[in-house]
């Protein structure tokens, strides 16, 4: 999965253009009326056949039909998921009953729209064989990332863990136990590896904003920045802990920590730079590891440690993002969906998912280069948060229109602090005016 697909799950918004249904099943032979046995689950997917988390459906797809005798009926539609699924938004005769998907981005179409069937009684349900329920197998912070108000709508399998600081430990064996926990302690960790250690892939603004983000987020606390980008008038983000991660965010550019092409490369230029151990640190997600392997350096021993909080007493924030199952109202198949999911759950396919990504169980075995990723998940000194505060889903378009560009321009240092917040307050108080 590449990084542009990622940055889409964290935004999580669907499309709202109209597009014909393509290669999805009809009503024909799934049943489900008064009476009549529903063996058939139609369910369309956010990944594309041959991507190795849908040879591992299809592995589950095949044991649950012979389990069960539910036949799953798949429509592999991939990334263009939300602008196919949009016609189900009005329909009153849903011809899909379960899509996977980023939960953030569930939470701001379906469950927004009322198309979201609750699946809450799945947690209750056992895994099959394992004696344990799926709510007591899950991370209860990937659970919650699909829960809105009080029920869930989302029911997570795979986590992404979005920003934390990678290095290669083949080269830095003593970061692993004297991480940086606070931002001074992380600048001096820059200041020793010397100018030029941070790789940046500027022009991507997610990836750039992603530092102020955090510095923010550890500044506020979990919902700080919600809370601001929520103010219509723009001016909550006078606050000083607003002005004091602008500041810090600033220190990159000011002080030369970031590599040679961070404001003007083309992705990933910089990231291969990071691989090729041009420069010791990046800010970067738990995809990272996959994205780079063909071209990293021989011996390269990815690992990752939480970002540091901003002032001491402050929290380390981990931004956190998930795909997981979604069953849509009044849907035929709604009940074998629900089975599918506990289904699915079972700590073999995890552990499966384990080998390409994060899983959602946290008993789940995971390659090596994610063992630091899911080391911090379980941290309970790190706080977990929703990708971007979680403004992505509760304010759609915020991001692009009013945040990404001017935090961008902050963190390459062509905005100066006190001026990012000063346009940020007025740039945000005219978005909400356009709003109406």
């Amino acid at each position: 999965m590449t990084h542009t697909t990622r940055v889409l799950a964290s935004v999580g918004v669907f499309a709202t253009a109209a597009l014909v249904i393509t290669g999805c099943s009809t009503d024909a032979g799934n049943g489900g009326g008064d009476g009549e046995k529903n063996d058939t689950l139609r369910y369309m997917s956010y990944w594309t056949e041959g991507e190795p988390t849908s040879d591992i459906m299809k592995e589950a797809f095949d044991a649950f039909t012979e389990e069960t005798g539910i036949k799953v009926d798949v429509t592999w539609q991939g990334r263009d998921l939300p602008n196919v699924l949009t016609p189900l938004l009005t329909s009153s005769n849903p011809t899909v009953d379960m899509v996977d998907f980023g939960c953030a981005g569930v939470g701001s179409s379906l469950v927004a729209t009322g198309k979201a069937a609750d699946v809450s009684s799945v947690l209750g349900e056992e895994v099959p064989g394992e004696g344990k329920t799926v709510e007591e197998t899950l991370s209860a912070d990937a659970l919650a990332t699909g829960q809105f108000d009080g029920a869930t709508y989302c029911l997570p399998f795979e986590m992404t863990s979005n920003f934390d600081i990678w290095y290669n430990a083949a080269e830095h064996p003593d970061w692993a136990d004297g991480a940086p926990t606070t931002w001074s302690e992380f600048m001096d960790l820059v200041g020793e590896t010397g100018k030029g250690s941070v790789a940046l892939d500027g022009t991507i603004q997610p990836y750039a904003s992603a530092w102020y983000i955090n510095l923010a987020v550890s500044a506020t606390g979990k919902g700080g920045l919600l809370e601001a980008a929520q103010d219509e008038t723009g001016k909550a983000f006078e606050a000083p802990e607003f002005l004091a991660a602008a500041e810090a965010a600033a220190e990159l550019a000011g002080t030369g920590a970031f590599a040679d092409g961070f404001a003007a490369s083309k992705f990933p230029a910089i990231q291969q730079k990071w691989a090729n151990n041009d420069a010791a640190l990046i800010l970067n997600g738990s995809w990272l590891p996959a994205e780079v392997a063909p071209y990293a350096a021989e011996g390269f021993e990815y690992s990752s440690f939480p970002f540091p909080a901003l002032e001491k007493g402050d929290i380390q924030p981990m931004q956190i993002d998930t795909i997981g199952f979604s069953a849509i109202e009044g849907a035929a198949g709604v009940d074998n969906a629900k089975k599918f999911m506990a289904f699915f759950l079972q700590k073999g396919y995890q552990d499966e998912i384990g080998q390409i990504a994060v899983p959602a169980r946290t008993d789940a075995t995971v390659v090596d280069s994610l063992a630091s990723v899911q080391a911090a998940l379980a941290n309970p000194d790190v706080v977990k948060v929703a990708a971007n505060d979680g403004t992505g889903a509760a304010v759609p378009a915020w991001g692009q229109e009013v945040f990404d560009p001017l935090a961008q321009k902050l963190v390459l240092g062509e905005l100066a602090p006190k001026d990012f917040i000063s346009q940020l307050v007025q740039k945000q108080k005219e978005w909400y005016e356009l709003q109406g």
